[in-house]
């Protein structure tokens, strides 16, 4: 039940807005053969791979190895603990939901990320009892080998899948998408240093969430980059919020002036 919304009216004139009236088509599976297709690649190949081409081609062969291999690597731990590897929680409060329902609807679950890092939580029904809290320490989501053993056991000839192994199926699928959009970010870094000329200072302004910023800086900083001369390591505000906490950030004068950044201490 996926559509896009640009719309290229018949005739082939400029793409368009979808309609918001024209009401999404539904399918009876994902379109797993289908892919987006790096433009002008022939034979096809994913957007992603078509990056990293253009990359290797610029002359960055060995930047491109390397965030293969991280991204590998980087897939293989996520999947190894899915609990632990994605630290907002999103994939703990989806197997909670999915194979814990009674813990589940008897948590304050607003908060994944802080969810996930609970040793017990409190009973919505019986909130000032010990006795009816939820140990959430005990509850482990099964690694790539243990989903991958449960699923052979699966026959489609005689049931439907249950919601643990849906749920797992996605955890699994969702690990591989997730460091995929770090890869991207990687190689698009390095593609944009290459346009610049030999020497000249380059400044890159990535905006995204934490997660996906956090693993970019690791992998830079596996890379000789560091945080050498920067205050508080180069972290500016907070890691953790109270929901009434005002969030506005003091930016130091690096940020205003990016020549500051330069040289390289």
């Amino acid at each position: 039940c996926l559509r896009s919304l640009a719309y290229v009216p018949p005739g082939g004139t400029a793409p368009l807005r979808r309609p918001s009236a024209r009401r999404k088509v539904p399918v009876r599976s994902a379109p797993v053969d289908r892919y987006l297709k790096a433009r002008g690649s022939q034979p096809p190949r994913t957007w992603v791979s078509g990056l990293a081409e253009q990359v290797r081609a610029a002359g960055a062969e060995e930047e491109v190895a390397a965030a293969r291999a991280w991204y590998a690597s980087s897939v293989e731990a996520l999947l190894s603990d899915p609990k632990e590897g994605d630290t907002e929680g999103d994939y703990f409060a989806a197997y909670l939901r999915a194979c814990h329902r009674e813990i589940y609807e008897d948590i304050d679950r607003s908060d994944p990320e802080e969810l996930r890092r609970l040793d017990f939580a409190k009973s919505l029904e019986h909130p000032k009892s010990k006795k009816h809290r939820h140990n959430l320490k005990s509850i482990r989501i099964p690694n790539v080998d243990v989903a991958f053993k449960e699923f052979g056991r699966f026959d489609p000839e005689k049931r439907v899948t249950n919601a643990r192994e849906r749920v797992l199926g996605q955890i699994l699928v969702d690990s591989f998408n997730l460091r995929l959009v770090d890869l991207a970010i990687i190689l698009t870094v390095v593609k944009i240093v290459l346009a610049a000329a030999p020497g000249e200072p380059v400044v890159i302004v990535f905006y995204g969430g934490e997660d996906h910023a956090a693993h970019v800086a690791k992998f830079w900083g596996q890379r000789c980059f560091n945080y050498s001369g920067l205050p508080k390591n180069g972290f500016i505000g907070k890691r953790q919020w109270e929901e009434d906490e005002p969030r506005g950030l003091t930016f130091p004068s690096y940020l205003h002036d990016f020549s500051e950044l330069f040289p390289v201490p």
